[in-house]
């Protein structure tokens, strides 16, 4: 019976997860995708080789790595992400039909797919870089602080990949969806201090990351910034999957 039921589950998501890898594969193309890999790669080795020189300590250096996401590299995922339906809206409807999946296989498909390419990114540059970064320079870094740093860093990509996906559904035009995101994006500090959550702010996150490093955080703290860009992220993904089921393609 158990067997059975993981066969009719597998056979469901069997759509899905086609679309799924076909869209992964397409973004292992893409040059926008290279070109944001190698750039990342790039700036990586060149602060660490600079951190000895600069006098920096690890949690300094690493710091500065992790602060170029919300900064500079945010406006890749949100390119990445802004065109994952737009991009497609003259032939979404034949997709479906042809490929005879629903319309929540396809969203969800799109949106996991730019999760998984966005975070996959960041893990790969990221993940080696606070390895070695404490074996070229003064190691003050804290596992656990580590993780809470890497990891709220995350959750923003989450976000703007998610609001990205949104609005790639709330428009046909990707250079509108894309530019739209952008600019909230680059007013968050001034948006989160109108909503009186200015522990949201990008600068306030950046500013607190080198402490946090080094294992000088409030966990409660930590849980709260969590919650702040993580809630979001789900209303938004929930929105984009509850709209596009009902757009007129």
């Amino acid at each position: 019976m158990v067997s059975l039921g993981f066969s009719k589950c597998k056979q469901r998501a069997m759509p899905y997860l086609a679309l799924l890898e076909a869209d992964l594969v397409s973004m292992t193309r893409s040059w926008v995708v290279r070109i944001w890999l190698g750039l990342m790669a790039v700036l990586a080795l060149v602060m660490i080789l600079s951190a000895p020189a600069g006098g920096l300590p690890a949690s300094e250096a690493l710091a500065s790595l992790l602060a170029t996401y919300p900064l500079i590299w945010s406006t890749f995922a949100i390119v990445v992400s802004g065109g994952a339906i737009s991009s497609e809206a003259g032939v979404v409807a034949d997709s479906i039909l042809s490929k005879a999946v629903t319309r929540y296989e396809y969203i969800l498909a799109k949106m996991t797919s730019r999760l998984m390419t966005v975070l996959g990114l960041y893990l790969v540059v990221v993940l080696p870089s606070a390895y070695i970064i404490p074996r070229f320079s003064q190691d003050d870094l804290t596992g656990t602080g580590v993780a809470w740093a890497v990891l709220l860093i995350g959750m923003i990509l989450v976000l703007l990949t998610n609001l990205s996906v949104t609005f790639s559904t709330l428009f046909n035009s990707t250079l509108v969806a894309v530019v739209v995101v952008w600019l909230l994006w680059y007013a968050a500090s001034a948006i989160f201090v109108l909503l009186e959550v200015e522990y949201l702010s990008p600068a306030s996150i950046i500013e607190g990351l080198p402490a946090v490093l080094q294992g000088d955080y409030a966990v409660a703290d930590q849980q709260q910034i969590l919650a702040g860009f993580g809630l979001p992220a789900v209303v938004f993904a929930l929105v984009a999957i509850l709209y596009f089921a009902r757009k007129d393609l």
